[in-house]
């Protein structure tokens, strides 16, 4: 059976809907950038309502979980949470026809007056909303904001509130979820779009963190380019000093005033060289002013050397953590990756109730190889390290693919020597876990070859000796590597 997000459908769940009316909005969150959880108090209970207007979620109704919300609550959150909470909700209706629901909101602004609002949820398809109006039935905010250029009717703060036009929008379709719990419609929702949800709030949530790596490894690399240049100008300072021995070895026949010197260079078979000077200074201090030049160059690049090292070391760091956003398969694997990125100062700690939030325990994700070793694969930096620097043994083997982010790879090879075959499944597997994802060379050393350096990030290690191998993985290979461990 299909059932259909529709007008007759949008009606049911209104009269579902009726026992909130009379609870108080107690907390406003906003999990994704197009959904709402309101969490209402009242003396027969407690309730979250979430209101959706993602085009493939698009729903209202009760939820018996709560949906993780981001770190930062956005602007249109911070409003809703200044003149919406603490406001009863007097009455929920359906207009007739429109697949929308109207909530009618009464409490008090800063200053102790009584209020009256009203949220709107429009159900519309792609120019689905949530708006909140204000009692002249103006438009206080909107969660998706339309200008005159975008649609005839715009949504925008202070512009009077109009119905959707009544296009008949085609509505979503919904299948029942294989349960015997039907009681409500709520529940019905909640169970058809679990994944959906689930998938849809990892994409957001590694979609923000991907464009801070990106950012971030930009940045990092301009700032190279730029060190880069500043190095090669400091490279080039040996016509400084041979501009200051030059004028100290002809400072007899020299005058203080003069704005460039006319000199024989001794160095270049005493062809005529012309040297700026300082008409303020004399000869020697002008001479002074080119060692103090030679000086201040050497030392740039001595320092310089060290910044374009470092800025490069990060941009290959966020060019790895990138990589593991895009392979992640789980909100858990986001949320590691994002703490993480907290640890290493990228993002602000995210606290709950004066806590700093500790993300799920993951483990390295775990192969079995055809002569039965065990291989695990890291799933984030910090997972790397653990894995390579307090799960591995000396003798066990270490492998990463070249040229590419990629995660840790260790091969348990409890203390023999592994077959050919086995260092094989182990490379295709370390080139499975990379950006990579398909045929590359996979660089692999005995684990107690591979050290970590001063000052490096997570995930980042040399080695001096290693051997390598081209590998071509198939997915149904590495599968059934994974299915059988």
């Amino acid at each position: 059976m299909i059932m259909r997000f529709d007008n007759n459908f949008i009606h049911c769940l209104c009269i579902e809907l009726q026992q909130l009316v009379g609870t108080r909005i107690d907390k406003i969150h906003q999990p994704g950038k197009d959904e709402l959880v309101l969490h209402l108090r009242s003396r027969q209970g407690n309730f979250r309502l979430l209101l959706c207007v993602n085009q493939a979620r698009m729903r209202a109704g009760l939820i018996t979980t709560q949906p993780e919300n981001p770190p930062q609550p956005s602007m249109f959150c911070m409003l809703l949470r200044k003149h919406l909470t603490g406001a009863k909700i007097v009455a929920i209706t359906k207009p007739p026809h429109e697949r929308m629901l109207r909530f009618e909101l009464s409490g008090t602004n800063e200053i102790g007056l009584p209020t009256q609002l009203s949220l709107v949820a429009e159900f519309t398809g792609r120019h689905a909303n949530i708006i909140v109006l204000r009692e002249d039935n103006t438009v206080l905010e909107a969660i998706r904001r339309v200008d005159f250029s975008q649609s005839p009717r715009a949504i925008l703060p202070g512009l009077p509130y109009e119905m959707p036009p009544n296009n008949n929008p085609q509505p979503s379709e919904l299948v029942p979820p294989d349960i015997g719990d039907r009681e409500s419609l709520s529940r019905f929702l909640e169970l058809h779009f679990a994944q959906a949800d689930q998938a849809q709030r990892q994409k957001q949530r590694m979609a923000e963190l991907l464009k801070l790596c990106e950012t971030r490894a930009a940045r990092a690399r301009r700032k190279a380019d730029a060190q880069t240049r500043e190095l090669a100008a400091a490279e080039n300072r040996e016509p400084l000093r041979i501009n200051a021995e030059l004028i100290l070895a002809n400072q007899h026949a020299l005058k203080r005033g003069a704005t460039s010197y006319q000199l024989e260079n001794y160095y270049d078979e005493n062809r005529p060289l012309t040297i700026s000077a300082n008409p303020a200074l004399s000869p020697a201090e002008n001479a002074q002013r080119y060692y103090k030049k030679h000086g201040k160059a050497k030392k740039a690049a001595q320092l310089l050397n060290d910044l374009i090292t470092q800025a490069q070391a990060e941009a290959e760091y966020l060019d790895s953590v990138a990589d593991l956003l895009q392979r992640a398969t789980s909100l858990a694997d986001v949320d590691a990756i994002r703490a993480e990125l907290e640890q290493q100062g990228y993002l602000k700690i995210k606290r709950e109730k004066g806590k700093a939030k500790q993300p799920k325990t993951l483990a390295p994700v775990e192969y079995r190889t055809g002569g039965g070793l065990r291989v695990l694969a890291g799933r984030n930096n910090m997972q790397n390290d653990h894995l390579t620097f307090k799960l591995a043994r000396g003798h066990d083997l270490w492998l990463h693919v070249k040229d590419y982010p990629g995660s840790h790879v260790i091969l348990f090879t409890q203390g023999q020597q592994p077959s050919e075959q086995c260092i094989t499944q182990a490379a295709e597997i370390a080139a499975w876990h990379s950006k990579a994802r398909g045929r590359a060379a996979v660089s692999f050393t005995p684990v107690k070859a591979v050290k970590k350096f001063p000052g490096a990030a997570p995930g980042q290690v040399i080695f001096h000796t290693h051997q390598a191998m081209l590998v071509d993985p198939v997915a149904e290979r590495i599968e059934s590597l994974r299915e059988s461990s």
